[in-house]
């Protein structure tokens, strides 16, 4: 791994200090890790705590998991987790796409697959065999632990009619749907949860797609900007996931390995179910509140779906890899038909 920079060596020094300094538990034979977990409290986070609890509840307590959120940034994870700082992560492959690009395929993309489909494709499908050989040349490992439905399309403070509404158009997004955006003349910023409604606010940007509406009411998108488009084309489905080094699984006794893949299977069937409840809720808010939902026009769809048809060429012509990522996507499309993003029920 590369040298990392001074200020990285000196936040890890101090998340030293801080967690040699947690007091002491009363089951004192317990195997203790420390779980640093990426993402917004709502759901996705709520998902790695109701992991953990699984975990503890299935091994009597022999296997105890703290979550604390954000103990270190994502562009540091690979590297508090090769110096033992923290134990696992919680969050998206997409996280770590500065580290590897590749990964940014398995958060979920443009066009693909919903939630059940993409279930299907990781554990049936070839899915977590080419993150594994992904996550490998890091030292790490991936279990995949839960799955989310489709996030909204964006938040915009005027109205999208036309390609030519997109050109210039100053907008927060991320990952594999900005670049499939820049393409159609939009300018992303990726900028993290808490600063996204005060950019629109102040007219840095003037969209924003950020998560799932629910998550995105929490942070009251819908009163900075009063325009939100459906379907989600940018990420049908989010997954989740425990990431931990390689030599940390290995090390694991068959009977706490057994209580993590159990509870990964858990918390996926908890997460899509209340993820799912929570979207029908928050779409009922934005109608009564006056927030105006349009479906995306069809001429845009058909432009966005080309711009992505040429980022993902461009992508895997880069990295053998993600090459072997996609093409085994295909080859599950192919046998079993694709499910994509529909949109929200009404």
């Amino acid at each position: 791994m590369p040298q990392s920079p001074a200020s990285f060596i000196l936040g890890l020094a101090a998340l030293a200090i801080c967690t040699s300094l947690s007091p002491a538990s009363a089951n004192a034979d317990a195997l203790r890790w420390r779980m640093n977990s990426l993402l917004y409290p709502e759901l996705f986070g709520e998902a790695g705590s109701y992991f953990a609890a699984e975990v503890e509840r299935r091994t009597g307590r022999s296997f105890v998991i703290e979550v604390r959120d954000r103990m270190v940034l994502d562009q540091d994870s690979f590297g508090a987790l090769e110096a033992g700082l923290i134990d696992a992560v919680w969050g998206s492959a997409g996280h770590h796409h500065r580290e590897d690009p590749a990964l940014a395929i398995f958060s979920g993309f443009p066009f693909g697959p919903d939630p059940e489909s993409f279930t299907a494709w990781m554990r049936e499908g070839g899915g977590a065999e080419a993150l594994d050989a992904i996550y490998a040349r890091h030292g790490l490992r991936s279990l995949y632990c839960g799955v989310l439905p489709a996030e909204g399309g964006g938040w915009f403070r005027a109205p999208i009619e036309t390609i030519a509404d997109l050109d210039g158009l100053p907008m927060r997004a991320f990952g594999y749907g900005a670049l499939t955006l820049r393409a159609l003349g939009v300018v992303p910023y990726e900028l993290p949860a808490a600063d996204i409604r005060p950019a629109l606010e102040t007219g840095l940007i003037a969209a924003a797609e950020f998560s799932l509406p629910s998550i995105d009411a929490d942070l009251g998108l819908h009163e900075a900007a009063g325009h939100l488009y459906l379907p989600g084309w940018q990420q049908p489905a989010t997954s989740l996931e425990l990431l931990l080094p390689e030599r940390s699984w290995a090390a694991l006794s068959d009977d706490h390995r057994s209580a993590i893949e159990v509870a990964c299977e858990a918390t996926l069937s908890w997460s899509l179910e209340m993820a799912r409840e929570r979207q029908v809720i928050a779409l009922n808010r934005f109608r009564a509140e006056g927030i105006e939902i349009h479906d995306w026009p069809e001429e845009i769809l058909a432009a966005l779906r080309q711009a992505w048809a040429e980022v993902i060429a461009e992508e895997t012509a880069r990295d053998p890899l993600l090459a072997a990522a996609w093409e085994s996507y295909l080859a599950h499309v192919e046998s079993r038909g694709s499910t994509t993003a529909q949109g929200y029920i009404d």
